[in-house]
């Protein structure tokens, strides 16, 4: 398509003004953070090298960006991203892409770093950049999915159709007593527990973190699981298609509200506002907020060891999470 946009690009080439690899061009480098990811010196981890979720996200922005270039039509500079910039992205992510307002904070957040990288390579960045406030939604428009005990007994006594359906079931069931994140807890194996005086104990080390922890297990199904029938391993993308089909049989399906992730035209994925059936809306990482929401103040753990399982670092966060207040 011959536009403006089309035509600047042209001109600014054909005179040598803006190269492939130049440098100032915001798409440029956030590619670069992105080829040069796993050699990056991540700030409290030992060796060098992004996770593959940070890379994940980096690529997700990089998408976002170049969508909004073609929106504009202009191809974004880092001397540009001052004020009314960033207003202007920030409003498109909500209104337009209908971003929820946790997702678009995200992305202002990848815009900062971006921002500071550069700037730390001695790449001209706008002077506004360090100025640049991220956002998230306040605790009473937060929707917390988490499983209560009684749904996931639900789920224990549910009969599954298949092999492949019983192994998530198993996970599920694991997943809500051990408090981890999705690839922690996918990478635990049998040979992960001890047990000392009757009691089964699990030894993780946490990928994001870098934290070794070790987790009681205090249900005795979930002790049978590790000890006798142990489930097989699976991506964890086959997961968390499946729990819904698991939760469904199990008759997860209250209807309540919640965002669910959606893939728009442009193949991003966004979070869409509405009321469904439960089952709909459970992801794998609600294991892990369900174990911390199941033993806040239960069963005789303090929440300092609960935030140690979790990985939180800070009480008032690990109370954001679980969506309480502070205990005071």
């Amino acid at each position: 398509m011959i536009d403006k946009y089309w035509l600047d690009r042209k001109i600014l080439q054909c005179f040598g003004r803006v190269k492939v690899t130049d440098k100032e061009v915001l798409v440029n480098h956030i590619q670069h953070i992105i080829d040069t990811a796993h050699t990056r010196k991540v700030k409290g981890k030992n060796g060098l090298g992004l996770s593959e979720s940070r890379i994940k996200s980096y690529k997700t922005f990089l998408g976002i960006v170049i969508e909004y270039q073609k929106k504009i039509r202009k191809t974004i500079r880092l001397t540009e991203i001052n004020n009314q910039f960033v207003e202007g992205f920030t409003q498109w992510l909500l209104k337009t892409k209908s971003f929820s307002m946790n997702y678009a904070g995200k992305q202002i957040d990848n815009l900062k770093t971006v921002c500071r990288d550069a700037e730390a390579l001695d790449v001209s960045v706008h002077k506004f950049a360090k100025n640049i406030q991220s956002f998230s939604e306040s605790n009473d428009k937060r929707f917390i999915v988490t499983l209560s005990f009684e749904e996931i007994n639900k789920i224990r006594k549910a009969e599954m159709p298949s092999e492949s359906l019983h192994n998530v079931k198993k996970w599920i069931l694991i997943g809500c007593d051990l408090g981890q994140r999705g690839e922690d807890l996918l990478n635990v194996s049998a040979q992960n527990h001890r047990i000392r005086k009757g009691t089964l104990y699990v030894d993780i080390l946490q990928q994001k973190t870098g934290k070794e922890v070790t987790i009681p297990i205090p249900s005795a199904y979930t002790k049978d699981l590790f000890i006798n029938e142990f489930p097989y391993k699976i991506s964890l993308q086959k997961l968390n298609s499946y729990i819904k089909d698991v939760c469904e049989l199990a008759g997860i399906d209250e209807l309540i509200e919640g965002r669910k992730i959606v893939v728009d035209e442009n193949k991003i994925k966004r979070k869409v506002l509405g009321k469904y059936p439960k089952y709909e809306l459970i992801t794998s990482h609600a294991f892990r907020r369900s174990f911390a929401t199941n033993y806040y103040k239960r069963n005789g753990i303090s929440t300092a060891v609960l935030m140690e399982i979790t990985g939180h670092s800070r009480e008032y966060t690990f109370l954001q999470y679980i969506n309480r207040q502070k205990d005071k």
